[in-house]
């Protein structure tokens, strides 16, 4: 397991093999502790978590949800599910579009990144998936109509031991300095 964060950004990775193994409610808690620790716009923390566990659900969602979508991998059935909403309402009353197209996004993202990064100090692998249709999620889940639907995040212990990284951009390709 990893503490030191360079080495957990570097080691990092979307997992979509999963072992039989149950996530214990404790590390889901963990996750969700350093979720709402992410910092957002004005402090407002309009994030709201769905943690799914309900295997029927999830495999509605995947099979309703998610068609365009390659996720027969989220069959598993020790999976666990969270659903990263926000309530933008405060966010757009005070920043208007800006707030809307932007803040809650970045809020909620850096919520999610907060989940990603946690995940393995606890030996478990996630997927970030932001590809489903959100009227299908909404009905689905039953979501109350103040809250928006922005990515879903797969939990579970991982099949094998994850590998080094995939290759990266070197930073001369994506820096520039304005002197």
């Amino acid at each position: 397991m990893c503490t030191d964060i360079f080495e957990l950004l570097q080691q990092r990775r979307s997992v979509r093999k999963y072992q039989e193994k149950e996530v214990e409610s404790e590390k889901i808690e963990q996750l969700l502790e350093a979720a709402v620790l992410a910092p957002s716009a004005a402090n407002f923390q309009p994030w709201r978590f769905k943690v799914i566990e309900n295997q029927d659900i999830i495999e509605e969602l995947r099979k309703e949800a998610m068609v365009a979508f390659n996720t027969n991998w989220m069959s598993k059935g020790t999976l666990k599910l969270i659903a990263v909403c926000a309530d933008p309402t405060k966010t757009v009353d005070k920043y208007g579009e800006r707030g809307e197209n932007l803040y809650i996004i970045q809020d909620t993202a850096a919520a999610i990144q907060n989940i990603l990064l946690k995940a393995p100090t606890l030996g478990l692998g996630t997927c970030w998936i932001g590809g489903f249709n959100e009227e299908k999620v909404e009905e689905i889940l039953n979501l109350d109509s103040s809250l928006e639907i922005y990515a879903f995040i797969t939990v579970g212990y991982p099949e094998e031991k994850l590998g080094p990284r995939t290759s990266r951009r070197d930073l001369s390709e994506v820096v520039s300095y304005i002197k």
